[in-house]
């Protein structure tokens, strides 16, 4: 990250988890001590089979971290919970959060770990084409309000519906896309829309690939409209839940058009190599 003059480390001392704390009500704006990740746990999952980096800019002073903790899925399959990754404004759309990705996708090869999952806000739009487009993450899990209504200004008038973000760390997918996704040329044109504009969503469909389309600026929205927010949301969560148990998956997203319009790609018989 040398453009940006920031360096990315594991963090080593108090200081390091008493800064990621104070990121945490920096980023998100918590004000409850019960939505936060206190230094206790991000010490414990540092030390004993997770990862927490943090990035530091020219001066010193802290921008950004990366904490996961250590998992197990029921076939005994380890795997890395990302819990949270955060970047202060001043960072933003300088690819330190990538970076922190990076590095963390290779800390976890280094100790056994090919697997990477966390959570992500299904109606922002930023998030999904970083985490999809850039990163490779296949999405086929939907969890309702996870982390019920938190004290964040970001998650204030919505449930906090969740992504279940799966990251393939060595699949040929992931390497695809990694940084610099190639362009896939769609004929998006004659791909079926399951909620155009927000409409309800027709759960009758079964092409693939399907569209599935949400707002282009989820917070304008809110402001707007807290309501038709609110109706977008639960026609996206009631499209999930039904495609997703037909046996699609998100693996893919697309900005278009001017105003722009934004879009996952659901697809059926999705390979994870």
């Amino acid at each position: 990250m040398s453009e940006v003059d920031v360096s990315i480390r594991r963090a080593e001392n108090l200081d390091d988890y008493l800064a990621c704390v104070n990121l945490q009500k920096q980023v998100w704006g918590y004000t409850e001590m019960e939505d936060v990740a206190a230094q206790p746990i991000l010490m414990i999952g540092n030390r004993f089979g997770g990862n927490l980096l943090v990035a530091t800019d020219r001066s010193g002073r802290y921008i950004g971290f990366s904490f996961a903790m250590p998992g197990w899925k029921q076939d005994k399959q380890r795997f890395w919970w990302s819990h949270m990754t955060a970047v202060i404004t001043d960072y933003r759309n300088r690819d330190v959060g990538l970076a922190l990705k990076l590095r963390q996708r290779e800390e976890a090869l280094a100790a056994g770990i090919d697997r990477i999952e966390w959570t992500f806000d299904p109606m922002q739009a930023m998030n999904a084409y970083f985490n999809i487009r850039k990163l490779g993450v296949i999405v086929h899990e939907y969890e309702e309000n996870v982390y019920g209504y938190t004290s964040s200004p970001l998650h204030s008038g919505l449930p906090t519906d969740r992504f279940v973000a799966e990251w393939n760390l060595d699949s040929d997918h992931v390497k695809s896309r990694l940084g610099d996704p190639a362009v896939i040329l769609r004929d998006i044109d004659r791909m079926p829309v399951v909620n155009r504009g927000g409409s309800a969503p027709d759960l009758s469909l079964d092409d693939s690939p399907l569209l599935l389309e949400i707002p282009a600026d989820l917070s304008a929205l809110k402001t707007a409209d807290l309501g038709k927010a609110k109706q977008w949301q639960d026609g996206v969560r009631k499209a999930c839940l039904h495609y997703f148990h037909r046996g699609y998956a998100i693996t893919d997203f697309i900005r278009v058009g001017a105003p722009p319009q934004t879009f996952y790609v659901l697809e059926t018989e999705v390979g994870r190599s």
